[in-house]
């Protein structure tokens, strides 16, 4: 099965998916989080609120990859710009302009004829000459829209003059500086070149650690049990937050910390008791569940969870 949705893997093995319908879908569907990494067009001096692209951590990534929901694709390096490619964007930009420019002229001279009385009367007095250019475009915008049409009959030739006068100095001030311009959501690159890659790709040369995090968050998102929505949990010192609903509209019940035990010595871990206590009484303050993941054994796929709760003595 060919998964529709593009996942593009960078040199720090994170994914970033572009489309806004693919990331409605990972969200609503499949109870993705990721985190959104780029500044709103409209707001780029901001980081309060973040727009597209959605990154997607290691872990999300491979068990994506591995339900075939995403496919995923590392961009060969270095990009070759291509004059043709070059030329098809301005060629759009320019019909882009076209469009918003005809767009902005009705909108402005609708907007000048519903003022029409307060601008004559403030202004035809001091006005004595003709400086209307017979403009092309606005001749046709003139003749498409509808207002000036049906108010121009009633207009006195000076009245019209001035009129026309202001509908010009009015549409000249849209420049393509002006202009919106739209966000691509992908590559139209004619020499773009990408390669498909495997979860078993992505998970090559991991840490013991990393390995653990990647089988831990798996088996976490694919419990039968109960459907849990899983984000990253560094702000409360864990590796994961786990929530029984989407994160919008509850908060997360357990901070869950990947350890090794049986990987680097039987019956042993790499946590001290002093981080520990410091880990627990975190999760308590913040009404949370402080929870340890590790493997059963060294061989074993399968993995343990240890709930800690602090009592207070």
């Amino acid at each position: 099965m060919t998964s529709q949705i593009c996942c593009y893997i960078f040199e720090n093995h994170h994914g970033l998916i572009f489309n806004p319908d693919s990331i409605r879908i990972l969200r609503e569907k499949y109870r993705i989080v990721g985190c959104l990494t780029g500044n709103l067009p409209e707001y780029p001096r901001q980081n309060n609120e973040l727009g597209l692209p959605l990154e997607l951590s290691r872990e999300e990534c491979c068990v994506l990859a591995d339900q075939q929901i995403i496919s995923m694709y590392e961009i060969i390096l270095p990009l070759n710009n291509s004059e043709q490619d070059h030329l098809q964007y301005l060629t759009e930009i320019d019909i882009e302009f076209q469009k918003q420019k005809i767009q902005n002229g009705h909108e402005k001279i609708n907007e000048i004829l519903l003022n029409r009385q307060s601008i004559l009367q403030k202004k035809i007095q001091s006005f004595n000459e003709n400086n209307f250019e017979n403009d092309e475009f606005i001749l046709s915008l003139l003749e498409t829209n509808n207002a000036w049409q049906n108010c121009s009959k009633s207009l006195e030739e000076n009245e019209r003059i001035f009129l026309l006068n202001i509908i010009q100095q009015r549409l000249k001030q849209f420049t393509l500086e002006y202009m919106f311009i739209k966000l691509p959501i992908e590559s139209k690159r004619i020499n773009l070149q990408i390669r498909l890659i495997t979860s078993e790709e992505l998970k090559q040369n991991l840490k013991l650690i990393e390995q653990l995090r990647c089988d831990v968050f798996a088996d976490l998102y694919l419990n039968k049990n109960q459907k849990y929505w899983i984000s990253n949990g560094q702000k409360f010192g864990g590796d994961y937050l786990v929530y029984f609903d989407d994160p919008s509209r509850c908060h997360s019940t357990f901070i869950v910390t990947c350890v090794l035990r049986n990987e680097i010595e039987l019956n042993s871990t790499i946590i001290p008791l002093t981080h520990l206590i410091a880990r627990c009484r975190v999760a308590v303050n913040v009404n949370k569940i402080c929870v340890l993941a590790s493997r059963k054994s060294p061989i074993s796929s399968d993995i343990e969870y240890l709930t800690i709760n602090w009592n207070g003595f």
